[in-house]
């Protein structure tokens, strides 16, 4: 009899500044129950900091786990959703890694491709696999998502996927920045991420990876603006050829008197910061 339950290799990561909402720790209880591993770090006021803690015991986790998990979700402390959307984005992740074409033409790994194994081919593919982010609503303005467009105007993905039944089913998925609040990557593509990052380093204590920053930057009009670290953390993926797609259907609720959810009517803004 098969008992594995839907989550065992699925690694939630959650920063809290100020502690878990309620909403938020009955979900990830729930997750957890059903095989979910969970890090969390707390009290740490900086958020970008914050974020690059949990990455950096994620990644030791990882490295020391290496047939452990194979996909990480960020999960905020004010964030709620079903176990059936989380598991929306899990088995997405791994179909769209899956889809994405081997490299060709002009990608400068196009040449050493054409002789690599099915497994090496396989490996790239989640190593380069872009994020996927569920649809959640600004905590202070539920009428607008709390992400935005990539500018330049970057294409939606149009992928087909294979479900485990055998249907095929297609997408077209938004390209986004910002967003950490419920975003999933492949165990690769995280932990790409992570050696790509620079290391801060804390005396005797292990370094960790400055996976993201915040702070003043300028934008396409050339004023001056604040640059949050989810920002940081997706731009970095589109800077590296992997990206960050929203998938509209899987909804989150944003917690804050009330939970809020998106309608069909919530807006998708454009932005670069």
């Amino acid at each position: 009899m098969n008992t594995r339950r839907p989550f065992e290799k699925l690694l939630v990561l959650t920063p809290t500044g100020n502690g878990l909402s309620y909403q938020t720790e009955v979900c990830i209880d729930e997750l957890t129950r059903l095989g979910a591993v969970k890090l969390r770090s707390d009290g740490n006021s900086c958020v970008a900091m914050h974020r690059s803690e949990l990455a950096g015991k994620a990644e030791q986790y990882l490295r020391q786990d290496p047939l452990g998990c194979d996909a990480v979700l960020w999960l905020d402390g004010d964030m709620v959703s079903s176990p059936n959307w989380v598991r929306e984005l899990y088995e997405l992740v791994a179909l769209v890694a899956k889809a994405r074409p081997a490299p060709f033409g002009d990608h400068p790994d196009a040449a050493a491709a054409q002789s690599w194994t099915a497994e090496q081919v396989q490996a790239w593919k989640r190593e380069n696999a872009p994020a996927l982010c569920g649809a959640y609503v600004k905590r202070n303005l539920p009428t607008h998502m709390a992400l935005r467009r990539v500018f330049p105007s970057v294409p939606d993905l149009e992928v087909e996927v294979q479900r485990e039944t055998g249907r095929f089913e297609k997408y077209s998925l938004p390209a986004v920045v910002s967003g950490m609040g419920c975003m999933m990557q492949t165990r690769e593509a995280f932990l790409v991420h992570c050696s790509e990052a620079p290391r801060i380093e804390q005396g005797a204590a292990p370094d960790f990876p400055a996976i993201c920053a915040s702070g003043p930057g300028q934008s396409a009009d050339g004023s001056v603006c604040w640059a949050s670290e989810d920002w940081m953390y997706t731009s970095w993926e589109w800077q590296r050829g992997r990206g960050v797609y929203l998938v509209r259907h899987a909804l989150f609720g944003h917690v804050c008197p009330v939970v809020r959810y998106p309608t069909a009517d919530t807006i998708l803004e454009d932005g670069d910061t």
